[in-house]
């Protein structure tokens, strides 16, 4: 087995301090990313949720804290439109996180873009299990509901970026408006749910909970079995978006975002 010399390791470390500290100064002023410097660039997934988490656990010392987590590239095309053929994981934020209705400062972002999401919250913790059973993970759930993601491109040029260094930075995510109505569902009847997203009364695209891992229940499994991202497990109460239904839209000032979930009711946001 080849063993990594100290010099190495400590160069490593190193490396991911200095991403580190660079992703909370971007957030402290306008957020924005390039991809100049190559030692600002995580080296492989595994490094970059391993940043995702440290840059949050700096933030948590702050008023504000972590509420959850968004599961994105859990279907097809969200998969074609971005290029990466695999879930990714981002962190949710409380600061971040909106009711249904709420009006949005459309300079606050660089490129702001929205998505239609089913989401759920924990009624119990999501234990990190390789291998998790359906069963389990339903009954980790208190409800589903719908939401829309927050999406920003605050990157250089993200076509050119790593997906490592996308998931660094929580892959896209700016927040979340959440909608008010709580369901539970059968695994058989959610993979069933139709999502619309509409922009100015203008519907732009649908989806089916079964295009999100061929079932919901699948992003959860799916977000169960990746210790670099929970540890040992995510918390009671957690909110999660399981994934977009439909392509993100980038949004210009004024403009009205609505989404609906076949008998989930809808949710909206307007950025002005």
């Amino acid at each position: 087995m080849l063993l990594l010399s100290e010099e190495k390791l400590r160069y490593m470390n190193n490396n991911i301090d200095s991403i580190v500290k660079s992703l909370l100064k971007a957030r402290s002023t306008n957020h924005y990313i390039s991809n100049d410097n190559i030692d600002l660039i995580p080296n492989n997934i595994k490094d970059a949720y391993l940043i995702q988490n440290k840059v949050h656990v700096e933030l948590d010392k702050t008023k504000d804290k972590t509420i959850g987590r968004k599961i994105g590239c859990t279907t097809d095309v969200m998969q074609s439109y971005l290029g990466i053929e695999h879930p990714c994981a981002g962190t949710l934020r409380e600061k971040n996180c909106y009711n249904s209705g709420v009006y949005l400062n459309f300079d606050n972002f660089n490129r702001v873009g929205v998505e239609c999401e089913l989401a759920v919250k924990l009624s119990n913790n999501l234990i990190f299990n390789t291998d998790p059973n359906i069963y389990d993970i339903h009954n980790s759930i208190e409800y589903f509901f719908p939401a829309i993601e927050i999406v920003e491109d605050r990157y250089s040029n993200w076509k050119n970026f790593s997906v490592s260094h996308l998931i660094a930075d929580d892959f896209f995510n700016a927040g979340c408006v959440l909608g008010l109505d709580r369901y539970q569902e059968k695994f058989e009847d959610i993979g069933i749910t139709e999502g619309s997203m509409y922009i100015n009364n203008n519907k732009i695209g649908t989806g089916r909970g079964n295009n999100i891992l061929g079932n919901p229940f699948n992003a959860l499994k799916w977000l169960a079995s990746q210790k670099e991202i929970i540890g040992s497990h995510l918390s009671k109460n957690s909110i999660i978006l399981l994934g977009s239904l439909v392509e993100t839209f980038w949004i210009d000032r004024g403009d009205k975002v609505q989404i609906n979930l076949s008998g989930m009711g809808s949710v909206s946001v307007k950025f002005e």
